[in-house]
């Protein structure tokens, strides 16, 4: 299995690449398993992937706290532009504008901001920027209080992934056997595919019925 990711390595392709790469399908099944079997919503399967691994580039607390700049500054201007009669998209991009000028703003006072490394680090800003066209979607749909819910979980499900794709452990597994990782989450997905039975959020809110 340590061949294949020879070979990537010996043809230019750095392992630090490698490993996000491999750590993919182990990020999407932990989604997948998340929402299936305990009942964690998030703003779709995507989001909460993408931003775990803007937070595994600029570090958990940074990014926790750019994530929350985010989406309160995306809710303060989406208020503020309501009673404008604009289209939907100029709307969202004058959003997302603002949004980028005030993250901007915050990051030199992000902690350990001197280890960040912004040139890799600009990506993770920019997924944390555009993950505010989600929340404004979801606003539109459901309102402020389950909105809020939904980005309480999508932030606990990303901080799941950033531990997960940081993990020494969980690294040198991905490298080591990375074939066997895909098989593993192509069959957990196979078999959640078919899960009929009741999420663990389900179970918690109708245990007096389930248990009557």
């Amino acid at each position: 299995m340590l061949q294949l990711t020879t070979f990537f390595t010996q043809n230019g392709i750095p392992e630090e690449t490698l490993i996000w790469i491999f750590m993919l399908p182990i990020a999407m099944t932990l989604v997948v398993v998340g929402r299936q079997i305990i009942g964690i919503k998030g703003f779709s399967i995507s989001a909460p992937i993408l931003i775990g691994f803007a937070f595994a580039a600029i570090g958990l607390q940074s990014g926790v706290i750019a994530f929350v700049t985010v989406l309160g500054v995306g809710f303060i201007i989406k208020s503020a532009l309501r009673n404008m009669r604009l289209l939907y998209l100029p709307k969202m991009a004058l959003i997302l504008l603002i949004t980028a000028v005030a993250v901007s703003v915050l990051t030199p006072f992000l902690p350990y901001k001197d280890d960040i490394q912004f040139s890799h680090a600009a990506f993770a800003f920019i997924i944390l920027i555009l993950s505010t066209e989600q929340f404004g979607s979801l606003l539109i749909e459901r309102g402020p209080r389950k909105t809020l819910g939904v980005a309480l979980e999508t932030l606990v499900m990303s901080a799941a992934i950033f531990f997960l794709v940081t993990s020494p452990w969980l690294q040198n597994i991905v490298v080591t056997y990375p074939l066997i990782v895909l098989l593993t989450a192509i069959l957990t997905n196979l078999f959640l595919g078919k899960w009929t039975g009741l999420r663990i959020s389900e179970y918690i809110r109708f245990k007096d019925v389930i248990f009557k």
